[in-house]
């Protein structure tokens, strides 16, 4: 009979026999320097803990949990029937102990067993003991805080060996399998005990090699997740393979310059933080999950020219990617002003001073996940925060000799432009092309009929344009326009075809700040489109007396306009811009001979470039 098994049954054995009185204490051997050996022990008092827990001996079921710990410090189950053998033996001091080291954990398997635990914690809680507190028998290896068992990095040290050894011959899916089982015995430690065991020589050479071995089987993510956590704790870390390729030193060299570049982010962050606090702009953040999904109070303090900061909070549970400060000011447009995060669950946004001369402030937050979906408000659109400035009034001051009329205005720095009052009216001169699309069996000016349909045009002209804003966003305006053309007559005379058109509009722009303000609308236009017909041979002439004709097809009447455009300010004030725009033409009515049905095919594009002055 082998020896394990032999001394396993002796072991059964002596427990069948066992008298009522308490027997010795059970004996733990020693680690050994054979990982695979050690396990197999482990997982032998393993058996033996749940057949003692099964009798009810409470007492010899955590002595033997305790050795498996021992060998696996980091076992989950181990640590949790540990605690479930103490709490039904009644030694709760003990039992609240290792439930408390359970909660620590963040992996999948301890959040199944957290509900439970904290019921039962709460149940247990004040409970003495009810048998007296002695120190274990079994003396288990290390586990704390500060150092990674030596049985954890004996372990990690054989697999890297054995590891190595496989990825020289490319057997990628056995080195993964041997990588995962390796890394799956940390399951059971805290945050800072994996760090600790991974920061290790053999934990960093674990590491690098699960790099290797994920990114050869095409796992990118997980070839980054490896590579970056011994960044973490040894950024100068050398690849451990012999010859790597190219590609693997580029992703390596990619990811390794990924990771200072996010280095140099967070210290710029942490930079921010700590001068906002240190000017008290904003409090050192709390700690814990706020109460509810986005905590915020508004600005207590509200100085005209002076920084306005908004901050919030908003809980882990949400999963919130982003967070924006949606608001209007003075009844304007809404703006999404986006927040940045400030710490663990602390959202900041800053307004500057320059900006906080407005009458009304309204404006909610509003939380979205990774995807653009949102997950939380403070507010809403409807129901905003509002905010107000009181008005400038007198101050009482002490004499000045003389008084300073007006402000004095520090050096390098230029007064404020005054607000004007009233409506703001629009002056425009510009410079127009146009080509119309010119139907088959048309006639033209001088009585011929088209024979195909193409598009015709004429020479550029001018225009001008008067109008007045409303709302800020919305305008409306009225012009004039003239078509240059001359052409022939029936008598081959040449004969002046200016046009004149008048044309009423209105359009809304969709940004009123900034260099660039893109517009749309629409609006009426009335006269005559004039637009050339491709020459043509006199007809019924004799071949000395061809004579090339210019001639052209007119639409009159009324005629639908759609406006898109933008203009580009010249200056921050806006008051003078350049403007680009486009327009559609659709004749609606016909003032001259055919159809209404022939108007349907009647139709242009206008082109606009011109120079506008706000005032």
């Amino acid at each position: 009979m082998h020896l394990s098994r032999f001394i396993l049954t002796c072991m059964i054995l002596s427990v069948a026999f066992s008298a009522p009185a308490r027997a010795e204490k059970m004996h733990c051997p020693n680690v050994t320097d054979n990982d695979e050996k050690n396990t197999e022990i482990a997982r032998k008092y393993f058996q033996m803990g749940g057949m003692y827990h099964d009798k009810q001996d409470f007492t010899k079921a955590a002595e033997s949990f305790e050795c498996v710990l021992k060998f696996i410090p980091y076992s989950l189950t181990a640590r949790y029937k540990l605690a479930r053998a103490y709490d039904a033996q009644g030694v709760f001091s003990l039992a609240r102990e290792n439930y408390e080291m359970i909660l620590l954990l963040d992996s999948a398997e301890a959040g199944t067993l957290k509900p439970e635990i904290r019921k039962r914690l709460s149940e247990i809680k004040d409970l003495k003991d009810r048998v007296p507190v002695t120190a274990p028998v079994v003396e288990p290896a290390t586990a704390d805080e500060k150092t990674c068992p030596p049985v954890v990095q004996k372990g990690q040290q054989d697999a890297v060996l054995k590891i190595a050894k496989i990825i020289e011959v490319k057997d990628w899916v056995k080195a993964r399998t041997l990588l995962d089982e390796t890394l799956k015995k940390l399951d059971g430690a805290t945050p800072e005990q994996r760090r600790l065991c991974l920061s290790t020589d053999a934990g960093v050479q674990l590491l690098l090699l699960a790099g290797v071995a994920h990114f050869s089987m095409g796992n990118v993510h997980d070839a980054r997740e490896a590579f970056l956590a011994v960044f973490r704790v040894r950024p100068d870390a050398n690849l451990p393979v012999k010859n790597p390729d190219t590609k693997l030193l580029s992703f390596y060299q990619e990811t390794l310059n990924a990771y200072f570049a996010t280095i140099a982010q967070e210290k710029e962050r942490q930079l921010r933080i700590r001068e906002l606090e240190e000017k008290g702009l904003i409090a050192i953040e709390p700690e814990g999950d706020p109460a509810v999904p986005v905590e915020h109070s508004p600005p207590a303090d509200i100085a005209r020219e002076k920084p306005l900061v908004f901050v919030c909070r908003v809980q882990d549970r949400l999963g919130a990617a982003k967070v924006s400060l949606v608001v209007r000011v003075d009844d304007g447009p809404s703006q999404e002003v986006p927040m940045e995060k400030l710490g663990k669950r602390r959202w900041v946004t800053v307004v500057p001073g320059t900006a906080v001369t407005f009458k009304k402030y309204a404006y909610y937050l509003a939380a979205t996940d990774a995807a653009g979906g949102e997950v939380a408000l403070w507010k809403s659109a409807q129901t905003p925060q509002e905010l107000t400035l009181a008005p400038v009034g007198k101050t009482v001051e002490k004499p000045v000799t003389p008084p300073v009329i007006p402000p004095v205005i520090p050096p390098g720095q230029k007064a404020p432009a005054k607000v004007k009052a009233g409506p703001r009216f629009f002056f425009q001169m510009a410079y127009n092309y146009e080509t119309g699309f010119i139907s088959k069996g048309m006639e033209t000016e001088l009585g011929a009929i088209t024979t195909n349909a193409a598009w015709g045009d004429g020479p550029m002209f001018p225009s001008v344009e008067l109008g007045i804003f409303l709302y800020g966003n919305h305008r409306i305006s009225g012009g004039a326009r003239l078509m240059i053309a001359n052409y022939l007559n029936e008598n081959l005379d040449v004969e002046d075809g200016d046009d004149l058109n008048f044309f009423l509009r209105w359009v809304r722009f969709f940004r009123t700040n900034g260099l660039i303000r893109p517009y749309a609308g629409a609006g009426v236009l009335g006269g005559p489109l004039r637009h050339d017909v491709e020459n043509i041979d006199l007809q019924g002439a004799s071949a000395e007396q061809d004579v090339d004709m210019n001639d052209s097809h007119q639409v009159k009447g009324l005629h639908l306009n759609a406006i898109g455009g933008a203009q580009i300010c010249l200056h921050a004030g806006c008051n003078v811009a350049v403007q680009l725009e486009a327009n559609w033409l659709w004749n609606v009515y016909n003032g001259d001979s055919e159809s209404q049905a022939d108007t349907m095919n009647n139709f242009a594009f206008w082109f606009s470039l011109g120079v506008a002055v706000m005032f």
